[in-house]
């Protein structure tokens, strides 16, 4: 949620959507992949854990925030800590487990390209943001990082429109891309993709269908939604009696 503030009010808005020119509003990759069916086993976990579900996810979400907060403030030159000077914890200890995981891939990186860096395609109607563009053995790779327990199909369209979007804002080839995954159950080290509880799973072999899975997913968003638009809401800053 992105927060404008001025001396009489605070005005919000929807992240879910992404704009050049603040008058035309498209939405995120990942709001148009929520339509994408759950499938039996998140029906299931959902039954399991009833109504602790929003907190497991909250909570997932907020480590996966910090994680990504650290791997992007580390990119930017600058010094990331577990401990400050005074003894206060920045992150958990699967927080910090799961960086340091990131820096034992970031050995493999000869350069980096592009960090953080937001698309957005007037050809497909969307935006996006994508984690890390960098070299690996002298091929370009498109990389987005995941903390989450288990990896789902939706990364795999998520990924696919990137590279389209990368290219064509940039016209830059993508030679290969996948997410690294920091939460992975791997023992081996296996550079350049493969390391002690890390991974890269690749899905450039794939491209093709996961971007018309995409295109399917995005038809069945559209039907839903067809005069979406951010909500964009304003509040008073103060209350005086």
């Amino acid at each position: 949620m992105r927060i404008f503030k001025n001396l009489n009010k605070i005005q919000v808005l929807d992240e879910r959507f992404y704009t050049l020119d603040n008058e035309r509003f498209f939405p995120s990759v990942t709001t148009v992949l929520s339509a994408y069916p759950k499938g039996y086993h998140f029906n299931e976990w959902l039954k399991k854990n009833g109504t602790d579900a929003d907190t497991i996810l909250k909570e997932a979400g907020e480590q996966g925030s910090n994680v990504h907060n650290a791997i992007e403030s580390f990119l930017n030159g600058n010094e990331v800590v577990w401990f400050t000077n005074d003894g206060h914890e920045l992150f958990t200890l699967k927080e910090w487990q799961m960086i340091c995981k990131f820096m034992d891939f970031y050995k493999n990186v000869q350069s980096v390209e592009n960090v953080e860096m937001q698309l957005f395609s007037e050809k497909h109607k969307v935006g996006g943001t994508l984690d890390l563009i960098c070299k690996i053995n002298g091929e370009t790779w498109l990389i987005d990082f995941k903390t989450s327990n288990g990896l789902y199909k939706t990364y795999e369209l998520q990924l696919a429109i990137y590279k389209e979007m990368y290219q064509d804002m940039t016209e830059k080839k993508i030679d290969r891309y996948g997410v690294l995954w920091l939460n992975a159950a791997t023992r081996t080290d296996k550079p350049p993709l493969q390391g002690v509880g890390w991974q890269i799973k690749e899905f450039t072999d794939f491209h093709q269908h996961n971007l018309n899975l995409y295109q399917y997913t995005r038809a069945l968003w559209d039907e839903e939604n067809p005069n979406f638009k951010p909500k964009n809401l304003e509040y008073p800053n103060s209350f005086k009696k």
